[in-house]
């Protein structure tokens, strides 16, 4: 559960980085947003196995 919660934090920063910057940062916010949800994708398939 704590894993999942940190992918849903790590993309909700990625999202604001998103909406308080412009040029090279949205893509840098992109990228942040993507590893939230690729650890939030992990922590379903742990949780799945167990």
């Amino acid at each position: 559960m704590r894993l999942s919660l940190l992918g849903i934090s790590i993309s909700l920063f990625g999202i604001a980085l998103i909406l308080t910057s412009s040029g090279t940062a949205t893509a840098l916010g992109l990228g942040v947003s993507f590893i939230g949800l690729i650890v939030s994708l992990i922590s379903c398939f742990l949780r799945d196995s167990n």
